[in-house]
C-alpha cells in the first residue's frame, strides 16, 4: 500500500454507523488521508457530538437502530444547517434517496462502495463545506 496522501483540505468527520466493520474502514481509509475522524455507533451518541463539537462532514448510516439515518439528518439540519452529510445505505430505495435529497446530503452513497470512492465524495464534500463558509 502506498504513503498516505494528506488531502488539500483535511476535515473533522463524524462517522454513524452500527455495523462495526464500516467504521472502522471509514475510519482506517480517511485517517490515512489526514482526516479527524471521530466515531460512534448510535444515533443518540451522534447527535450529541454534534452538538458539542465542530464538524465538517457528517456520515451516517441509513438503518441504524432508534432514530435512523434520515432521522439524525433532520435534527443535524437543526444544530448545523450548512453541515455537508453523507448518508450510506445497503438497502437502496428510490424512496430513501429521495428524502436524502430533499435534506440536501451531499451524496447518497450505496454499500459495498469503493475506498477511493468514498475518499473522494468525502473530500469533495469537505471543500464545498470550506467553500460555502469562505
Amino acid at each position: 500500500m502506498s504513503a498516505p496522501v494528506a488531502p488539500k483540505v483535511p476535515g473533522r468527520i463524524l462517522v454513524i454507523d452500527d455495523d462495526r466493520s464500516a467504521r472502522m474502514l471509514l475510519e482506517r481509509v480517511l485517517t490515512r488521508a489526514g482526516h479527524s475522524v471521530s466515531l460512534v455507533d448510535t444515533a443518540e451518541e451522534g447527535l450529541v457530538r454534534l452538538k458539542a463539537e465542530p464538524f465538517d462532514l457528517l456520515v451516517t448510516d441509513k438503518n441504524l437502530p432508534g432514530i435512523d439515518g434520515l432521522e439524525v439528518l433532520k435534527q443535524a439540519r437543526s444544530v448545523r444547517p450548512n453541515l455537508r452529510a453523507l448518508l450510506i445505505t445497503g438497502f437502496p430505495t428510490p424512496e430513501t434517496q429521495l428524502a436524502a435529497n430533499d435534506l440536501g446530503v451531499h451524496a447518497y452513497v450505496t454499500k459495498p462502495f469503493g475506498v477511493h470512492d468514498i475518499l473522494d465524495i468525502c473530500e469533495a464534500a469537505i471543500r464545498a463545506s470550506r467553500g460555502a463558509a469562505a
